[in-house]
């Protein structure tokens, strides 16, 4: 299925990650089981090289594949947790050991399929990857600008009603991509991206613009239900009307100026003029003496 890079405001590999995800919880991809190859994945999402592989590295951070030089990724085998054990965050941070992310919940009732979520109530991302997400969003749309400090982790706790440990797991997630930093004693702030990352990113996202555009060029030749040769008739069958209607436009053109000066002779001889092109005749004339005197 390809991706919806248009409607969904998320970051491409965010998306497909979701996807595949999803897959993995819902047991199309079953423990041990090898993921698509890269170049399958980017055919199958419509979507760049590189951001396959920010989606396989992010679903690596999360535990839930592993790779294996030469031969590709699979998924990894999950522990589940005893009921009403608590599951164990990605990393704590120095947080009370107690606190932990919700349970995660699954794909529930959607249908199968490799669908992503739609809806935020819907999203069966861990907590800490839906404030990742929000987090990097706010930084990339601007709001969070280069130099900016973030929220702090209580801050955090409050805004998006998350546990200490989802926070800096979240944080965690911003720092491995680049986009934050520590400073001890004073906070978490907006990294300013080196020219060469800001080349970088500009360069995926007209990849992805690119392959946005594909899909809808490719949606519209489906929605048409026309081959090729259908369209180049009808496309010169138009010339041929424009080229028509472009000689009888300007047949009728010439037609209205003669017409004109055929009235203008016969109201010269008759003196038959409106009030109003009298008062033109006059202004007419009244700019042309202006005229010669200046020149004098």
């Amino acid at each position: 299925m390809k991706l919806p890079l248009g409607e969904d405001p998320r970051p491409p590999y965010v998306q497909a990650a979701d996807v595949l995800r999803a897959a993995i919880h819902d047991g199309e991809l079953r423990p041990g089981e090898r993921l698509p190859a890269a170049r399958e994945l980017q055919r199958r999402f419509g979507i760049a090289s590189s951001t396959v592989q920010n989606a396989l590295r992010l679903l690596k951070r999360e535990g839930l594949i592993y790779s294996v030089l030469g031969r590709g990724s699979y998924v990894r085998t999950q522990e589940t947790p005893s009921e009403g054990e608590p599951e164990t965050p990605v990393a704590n941070d120095g947080a009370d050991p107690g606190e932990s992310d919700p349970a995660y919940t699954g794909l529930g009732d959607r249908q199968r399929g490799w669908q992503t979520a739609t809806s935020p109530a819907d999203d069966p991302r861990p907590p800490y990857v839906r404030t990742a997400d929000t987090l990097r969003k706010q930084i990339q749309d601007g709001q969070l600008t280069p130099g900016a400090k973030l929220p702090s982790a209580r801050e955090m706790q409050e805004q998006f009603g998350i546990a200490n440990s989802t926070a800096q797991n979240a944080l965690r997630v911003l720092k491995e991509e680049g986009l934050i930093y520590s400073v001890q004693g004073r906070g978490v702030f907006v990294r300013e991206l080196s020219p060469r990352d800001q080349l970088l990113n500009r360069y995926n996202e007209m990849l992805d613009e690119s392959i946005a555009q594909r899909q809808a060029d490719e949606e519209a030749v489906r929605l048409s239900g026309k081959s090729d040769e259908e369209v180049a008739a009808e496309l010169v069958a138009a010339e041929e009307r424009f080229t028509k209607a472009s000689t009888e436009f300007e047949a009728a053109t010439a037609h209205r100026d003669a017409m004109r000066a055929v009235m203008e002779q016969r109201k010269r001889l008759s003196g038959n003029y409106t009030p109003e092109e009298t008062a033109a005749k006059a202004q007419h004339l009244h700019d042309r003496l202006n005229e010669g005197r200046r020149r004098r």
